[in-house]
């Protein structure tokens, strides 16, 4: 099974010029952070769940943890900065099919619109009410809601 960072590195790998994974500061919903950062999470959450919803799995052994804007991996989301993009080698051809069509069927999305598709989620519509804590996300119990919420989009991509 792979890591959050593998994957994470992996799409930073597809944006050499860091158009999409970029440092720029963004506001929503009363807080600045990185807009890179917020986009590359929302990227391995949708990963993340449309691999359970196609293949019963977890993609990367991470777990989600439900902040205000959306589900995260806070490894990555404390390590940003330091993160590389790499192709990594140890990532295997079907599973580069898979992100490189997860890349790709996002790209032209802005972080507003990745942020407000996972609110939809709705293990993180729960456990988001707690403002005092980011609590850990359960996403296996959800497999069968995100069979039929990602069935166009794995038809579409033909994954």
């Amino acid at each position: 099974m792979l890591t959050a960072k593998q994957v994470a590195e992996y799409f930073l790998s597809k944006d050499p010029e860091r158009k999409l994974f970029n440092r720029n500061i963004v506001s929503y919903n009363g807080r600045k952070f990185y807009e890179g950062n917020a986009r590359i999470n929302k990227y391995l959450f949708l990963a993340q769940v449309v691999h359970l919803a196609k293949y019963n799995s977890k993609l990367f052994s991470d777990d989600f943890v439900a902040y205000d804007n959306g589900p995260v991996v806070e490894t990555i989301m404390n390590s940003y900065g330091r993160l590389v993009g790499n192709n990594d080698k140890n990532i295997d051809e079907v599973e580069k099919v898979f992100l490189d069509k997860i890349y790709l069927s996002l790209e032209n999305a802005t972080y507003e619109e990745l942020i407000e598709i996972t609110h939809e989620d709705p293990e993180w519509q729960i456990l988001s009410k707690d403002t005092y804590k980011a609590p850990v996300m359960n996403l296996e119990k959800n497999i069968n809601e995100y069979k039929k919420r990602y069935k166009g989009l794995i038809e579409a991509l033909k994954i």
